[in-house]
């Protein structure tokens, strides 16, 4: 069942500024909202009734197919056991990152009581992806080999990104080097059986990929180097010398601007009406990263367009692997994948019910 009418829990910034500008361009219908207390709310030039969590009854889930749950890192657990006390088994769930805290994962067990679930990670469906995908296949650039997030991602979000970017999902191992007043994640990646969500291109299994990540994340002096096999691309040209560009090309509309389309050298890649409508108020000269907010957005529309088509969103496992993992590197500053050590390994899957 497609989902098309939707639950929103939680109306913090995350679900304000992006999750339901979002949800209004993709068809689906906010049908209810609830936080911890009923409030009115305008949103996106909507006005939106919000209503208490507690006083959700079962007769208001009967006709919602869809929950998107984005409530603080602490008051997952509690929220999912009032909603799977509520009857879920005919929706799906949307449930934001890092999906539970390390802490909880036995909590995520209580998943199980949605038809489905899966994780609305936007980072790992950006649209000029699809730019560098088009270098990458036909282009100068070749299958990338190595990602360089510098100031551009953040924790699990920049894990998502570089495995879609490399097209490598596992994490073999990593480290998280300190250094004044930034740190530098180096992390190895390689190709499973399976390609990661958003992987742009197919590669043998057992293929591996560098990733490095530099924090803290901060787009406004961020940009993204990624390394081919036949030449580089960044959205920071000036700084190297010969690379192709990541572009987006900005158009008037609404008495602002609009990204109208992304490119990777020649290659352009245009974004639908939709699309365009969610980046407005982008800044003409911006870099790609300087429009992160705006981009992922666009990859928030694309992942409910996924949802509504039957086809799910992030894989629920990449998801919580990706906060093992950033667990791992943030207390211990290393990793190292294993059987007790990975959210694929069956000590972790059987502690979260999987």
């Amino acid at each position: 069942m497609s989902a098309r009418s939707a639950l929103v829990v939680g109306l913090g910034k995350r679900v304000r500024e992006a999750a339901l500008p979002a949800l209004l361009r993709s068809g689906i219908e906010v049908t209810i909202a609830a936080a911890r207390t009923a409030r009115r709310e305008e949103v996106a030039g909507h006005a939106l009734d919000v209503r208490a969590l507690s006083d959700l009854t079962t007769d208001d889930l009967s006709a919602i197919d869809l929950v998107y749950l984005a409530v603080g890192k602490g008051e997952v657990p509690s929220v999912l056991a009032r909603l799977a006390g509520l009857g879920v088994a005919h929706a799906e769930l949307l449930i934001d990152t890092p999906v539970v805290r390390f802490k909880h994962l036995h909590h995520a067990r209580r998943l199980r009581a949605f038809r489905a679930a899966s994780v609305p990670e936007d980072c790992a469906f950006l649209p000029w992806f699809d730019a560098v995908a088009a270098a990458a296949k036909a282009g100068p650039l070749g299958a990338p080999t190595s990602v360089r997030l510098d100031r551009s991602a953040y924790a699990y979000h920049g894990l998502a990104s570089g495995k879609a970017l490399l097209s490598a999902g596992r994490v073999a191992r990593g480290v998280r080097r300190r250094g004044g007043d930034h740190s530098v994640r180096e992390i190895d990646l390689v190709r499973g059986d399976a390609a990661p969500a958003g992987a742009l291109l197919e590669l043998p299994p057992g293929t591996r990929r560098r990733l490095e990540v530099v924090e803290p994340r901060d787009y406004a002096s961020g940009h993204v180097v990624v390394t081919g096999e036949r030449g580089v691309a960044t959205d920071a040209p000036e700084s190297h010398p010969g690379a192709i560009p990541i572009t987006a090309d900005l158009e008037a509309a609404g008495g602002g601007h609009v990204v109208a389309a992304v490119a990777c050298g020649d290659h352009r890649v245009e974004l639908d009406d939709d699309e365009r409508a969610l980046t407005l108020g982008a800044a003409p000269g911006a870099s790609v990263i300087a429009l992160q907010e705006a981009m992922k957005r666009v990859g928030l529309l694309r992942i409910l367009r996924r949802v509504a088509a039957g086809e799910g969103g992030y894989p629920l496992l990449e998801g919580l692997d990706d906060m093992v993992v950033d667990y791992h590197l943030e207390r211990l500053g290393r990793y190292r994948a294993n059987p007790l050590t990975s959210a694929r390994g069956p000590l972790l899957r059987a502690l979260a019910g999987l």
